[in-house]
């Protein structure tokens, strides 16, 4: 069985297995990747063009900016897409810093000006690249042909950082990791306060908060006083990731709907899930291609959601069954009795799978209603705000009497 697994895990990870899978679908390629967008990808950007127009004014205004964020929500695209509206009035470069290491940004920097930038007069690049390549220089040295570069240059340089977020802590001097680029940033404080240079930087999403109480109160002394703007990156909401969802199928060759590629129940799920995390929504709808691609189905299903989640978990058929509930119907009440007849279980057995999928982060509570606990999927406030309640579960009768419960519009799972 474990080899069984491992040998799934290798075809996905292949590109053969990938090229099936999508293939499957009837897509020209993968629409789900999630690498940072090139730039023949960079229409596939939403609900970001007044952060775009922002961030584009305050950079052209040659100063340190901060673009703040948590991992995966598009900071690292979003810098590539900066860099592709760089006028000629520029020059820019752009580095990834995954180290707290200032010698180390400071040569990725170099190397990258001196293929970048025409060669200035006074300078020989062709040696200067010889000797950082040969000799590894110091780190003031570096810097020393850094500045001496910048103040010949005939244009403004825009310097694009990505990465930050990717530096560890330091358990042995108990320092989280945004402390230990601030401890960097610090380190660069010369580099970064350099005329005639912007600096866009990638930041954590805590960096958001500090840097703005910093402005806010003139600037201290600090290297966080160095960043005259600071932008959060938010996160997207349920149209807006529906909409990544149907421009990506689109771009990928798919001709119809999205519904046509993915079950309602797997999209509210995903939507859940991913709390508005673009790079973790198409993480999760990548998994579940591959599996309706394994399952030879017609379109990715909600099982194929739940059995990319459930992988780690291992919860069992009833969780699966109640969790395809609350995709399918919005809210569940454990002392309901037209839930308790759908489920074939009593009160207590059902409140005790909702507290398992609420301690996975696979239900919350809601609210209480006369005393008893209302579960939803996370954030489902959100995904199905502007559509009316529906109730929990139909009911038929048969001909000899018997109630028969099913959920809206399908079968059970």
């Amino acid at each position: 069985m474990k080899h069984e697994r491992k040998q799934k895990s290798s075809l996905k990870n292949s590109a053969s297995g990938a090229k099936t899978a999508y293939r499957h679908f009837g897509l020209r390629n993968d629409p789900f990747t999630t690498l940072s967008l090139q730039g023949h990808e960079l229409d596939y950007f939403v609900g970001r063009s007044a952060l775009i127009d922002r961030l584009l004014s305050a950079m052209f205004s040659v100063s340190n900016i901060g673009v703040a964020g948590e991992p995966g929500v598009g900071k690292s695209s979003l810098l590539q897409l900066l860099e592709s509206r760089v006028p000629r009035d520029f020059y820019s470069v752009s580095i990834g810093v995954p180290l707290d290491d200032a010698s180390y940004f400071l040569s990725e920097l170099l190397r990258e000006m001196l293929v970048s930038i025409p060669p200035v007069p006074g300078l020989n690049f062709k040696e200067i690249g010889r000797r950082l390549e040969k000799e590894g220089p110091t780190k003031n040295a570096v810097f020393s042909i850094i500045r001496s570069i910048t103040s010949r240059l005939k244009k403004p340089l825009l310097v694009f950082v990505d990465d930050l977020e990717k530096i560890k802590g330091d358990r042995v001097q108990h320092l989280t990791r945004s402390e230990r680029t601030l401890q960097l940033l610090e380190e660069l404080k010369s580099m970064l306060e350099l005329p005639n240079v912007g600096f866009i930087i990638a930041l954590q999403e805590e960096f958001y908060s500090k840097v703005s109480q910093v402005v806010k109160e003139g600037a201290e002394p600090t290297v966080l006083g160095l960043f005259k703007h600071v932008v959060l990156v938010e996160k997207l909401n349920p149209m807006q990731l529906k909409e990544v969802l149907q421009v990506r199928l689109e771009r990928a060759g798919f001709k119809g709907d999205w519904e046509e590629f993915l079950e309602p129940e797997a999209l509210t799920l995903a939507l859940s899930l991913a709390s508005g995390n673009p790079r973790r929504f198409l993480y999760l709808l990548s998994e579940g291609m591959y599996r309706g691609f394994q399952r030879k189905g017609k379109r990715v299903e909600y099982q194929d959601l739940f059995e990319a989640v459930n992988e780690h978990l291992k919860l069992d058929l009833v969780c699966k069954k109640l969790l395809y509930f609350l995709a399918k119907s919005g809210r569940a009440v454990a002392s309901n009795s037209d839930l308790q007849a759908f489920m074939g279980l009593d009160m207590i057995s059902i409140s005790r799978r909702l507290e398992i999928l609420s301690k996975n982060h696979l239900a919350e509570m809601v609210d209480v209603a006369d005393g008893a606990k209302v579960y939803a999927l996370p954030g489902t406030r959100e995904i199905i705000t502007g559509t009316k309640s529906r109730p929990l579960a139909p009911m038929t009768h048969t001909t000899m009497g018997e109630k028969i419960y099913t959920l809206l519009g399908g079968e059970e799972p």
